[in-house]
């Protein structure tokens, strides 16, 4: 595949492909759909002629726009209304308002003032809460870690006991090997052992 992929990438170049290396390219029915497609685009290519830009006419497709002295005018005229209406309200607003603006804000001053006391408080449980997690993750550790120590320290026991019995094993089964090759040596005569 990736011989016919380097072939492919060759006849696009232009380079000049040997006819049994076109075979292999049209032979496979991915390469022929893509050189079928690259010939289409090539011959567009080469039939294609720019077309000139038509001449239009800027002034008759785009409104003018209006100067801008008079939105600048407008905009300070807006401005000002706005400050106008501002001043207006203020000063009409009747003096009985205030009191009780007062009164309102106060309210919100404590309501806001109750509210970082309990904000404080929980941070204070939720601290409390993180310590004594912490706490009780850090004695589940050691208690795991004991546990661990006790679990290592019986397999070492239970291991150190296997290779014990197992050297006792073979220690009984080479005295038995040493105990029947002296019993063999005994039963010999002499003459047959010097031989031997």
């Amino acid at each position: 595949m990736a011989n016919l992929e380097s072939l492919f990438e060759q006849w696009l170049e232009g380079n000049v492909l040997s006819d049994a290396q076109l075979q292999q390219l049209e032979n496979d029915p991915e390469y022929r759909a893509l050189m079928s497609q690259a010939q289409v685009w090539q011959q567009h290519s080469r039939e294609y002629k720019a077309a000139p830009v038509p001449h239009w006419d800027r002034q008759s497709t785009m409104p003018q726009l209006a100067s801008a002295g008079v939105f600048g005018m407008a905009g300070a005229w807006a401005v000002a209304a706005s400050v106008m209406i501002c001043a207006l309200v203020f000063l009409v607003m009747p003096k009985q308002q205030v009191p009780d603006l007062l009164e309102q804000v106060a309210k919100q001053t404590q309501l806001l003032e109750s509210q970082q006391k309990q904000i404080d408080q929980l941070q204070k449980i939720i601290t409390a809460q993180n310590e004594l997690q912490q706490q009780h993750m850090y004695q589940l550790a050691k208690e795991a870690i004991a546990t661990g120590r006790v679990e290592r320290q019986e397999d070492i026991n239970n291991l150190i006991s296997y290779i014990k019995t197992q050297r006792a094993q073979d220690q009984a089964y080479l005295r038995m090997q040493l105990n029947d090759l002296a019993e063999q040596v005994q039963e010999q005569p002499m003459a047959a052992i010097a031989k031997n």
